[in-house]
């Protein structure tokens, strides 16, 4: 019988990791979560307006953002995708790493994906890590998102 993961909140992601079965464990190169405040993103549009999101969001993201009533909430949950990949391939926004390396997608499916380039997938190959899944939540005020890579 598989005992299930620890119930503690202080466990760590290399835990996390060391708890899974060795074919699910070994295939995992990092995850990454981040929470994003709505209003502190809102504020930062506001505030510097198009040089924002022009630094920050790809053309596409502008475009998928701008299309919801609720645009800051969608900007947030790219917000917090982009820093949930940088953690799950455990650089942060360092090497060169620039936002538009990662851009939030919908997929054919309307899940959310991950396409990757420049620099932060150079990266990817250099570790072969090879595999990216993501998921994104936003209510109110605030929004989260979830990376994976793997190794697959």
């Amino acid at each position: 019988m598989k005992r299930a993961l620890s119930t503690d909140t202080e466990l760590s992601v290399a835990n996390m990791l060391t708890e899974l079965p060795p074919q699910v464990s070994h295939g995992v190169y990092g995850v990454g979560v981040d929470i994003a405040s709505v209003e502190r993103i809102k504020l930062a549009i506001n505030r510097s307006g198009k040089k924002f999101l022009d630094l920050v969001y790809s053309k596409t993201e502008q475009e998928y953002c701008e299309s919801a009533e609720k645009r800051f909430e969608r900007y947030s949950a790219c917000w917090a995708a982009k820093e949930s990949a940088v953690k799950a391939l455990g650089t942060g926004f360092r090497h060169s790493i620039s936002f538009k390396d990662i851009e939030l997608q919908s997929g054919k499916d309307g899940r959310p994906m991950l396409k990757l380039s420049g620099r932060f997938h150079q990266l990817m190959q250099e570790n072969s890590v090879n595999y990216s899944h993501v998921s994104i939540s936003h209510e109110g005020e605030s929004a989260v998102a979830v990376v994976m890579l793997c190794r697959i």
